[in-house]
């Protein structure tokens, strides 16, 4: 199955979700005329640091992504945003097909430390039939957890998308290599899509911001599309904004299970 997805490496404008919403409908705009899904990166709208203000409870944001994906005849990975239930806050991700209905929803499972001072845990994974073939949704720091890949690929995933807001961290370990988080990003994204036989879209974001911690960060871009055999497909190399429209074929998948027949071995021993 061939198909064209447009990958927007956002440069996020911190709390200022009206701005943020009015640039990603531009791109909305300009993908519709060549790329079948878009995807943005992990709460996109308001810049990864958790205030009240900002908690989407009347899921606006998600009625926002329906209309715009109706209005452009396009799938929309719509990033992720904070959600608020009675239960607690979530951050949530949404696929929303071409006719502005909502195929999945994903609650972020494995949460960044500052994260989990207020957000809740969510505990299914996501996987779901499109006309793409059989897809799934994580949220960037779900990338270095491998568990969650496996119970994907048990269920026969094929392509995963994954949002992230992944910064470039001034810690400790600068001292040993200051590009250190592109290095762990770009090998996961590889290593993930070879060892569960998937095509894994990874989008990030751009720019700098201020964390919920209280420090300033920088996203570190590096957006990609990883396959196996192929390795990379396509790969920003650099933190700006910019938008990709890259085709990728599932065929590549069959090719490596004919050889390897990794999903025959992880459906026969997933934990």
């Amino acid at each position: 199955m061939r198909f064209k997805i447009a990958v927007v490496q956002f440069k996020i404008k911190q709390f200022s979700p009206e701005e943020n919403l009015k640039k990603a409908e531009v791109f909305i705009r300009k993908a519709s005329r060549k790329a079948d899904i878009i995807i943005f990166p992990e709460d996109f709208l308001i810049g990864g640091n958790i205030k009240e203000e900002f908690v989407d409870y009347k899921k606006r944001y998600r009625k926002t992504f329906q209309n715009l994906a109706k209005k452009y005849k396009i799938n929309i990975i719509p990033g992720s945003f904070t959600e608020g239930e009675k239960t607690g806050l979530y951050n949530t991700s949404y696929f929303i097909d071409s006719k502005g209905r909502v195929k999945a929803r994903y609650r972020k499972i494995n949460l960044w430390l500052t994260e989990r001072k207020k957000i809740n845990f969510g505990n299914k994974i996501c996987v779901f039939n499109t006309k793409f073939g059989k897809c799934g949704i994580v949220i960037c720091w779900d990338l270095i957890f491998p568990e969650i890949f496996r119970r994907m690929a048990s269920k026969g995933v094929k392509i995963i998308f994954c949002p992230s807001l992944w910064y470039r961290s001034w810690r400790d370990y600068v001292k040993y290599n200051k590009e250190a988080e592109i290095l762990h990003v770009n090998a996961l994204c590889q290593a993930r899509s070879i060892e569960n036989q998937i095509i894994l879209i990874y989008t990030n974001a751009s720019g700098k911001l201020v964390t919920s911690d209280g420090n300033q960060d920088e996203a570190i871009g590096h957006s990609q599309i990883t396959a196996p055999i192929k390795g990379v497909i396509k790969r920003l190399n650099h933190r700006k904004e910019e938008m990709f429209i890259q085709e990728v074929d599932t065929k590549i998948l069959d090719i490596e299970e004919k050889y390897y027949r990794i999903k025959q071995d992880i459906k026969k021993r997933i934990l």
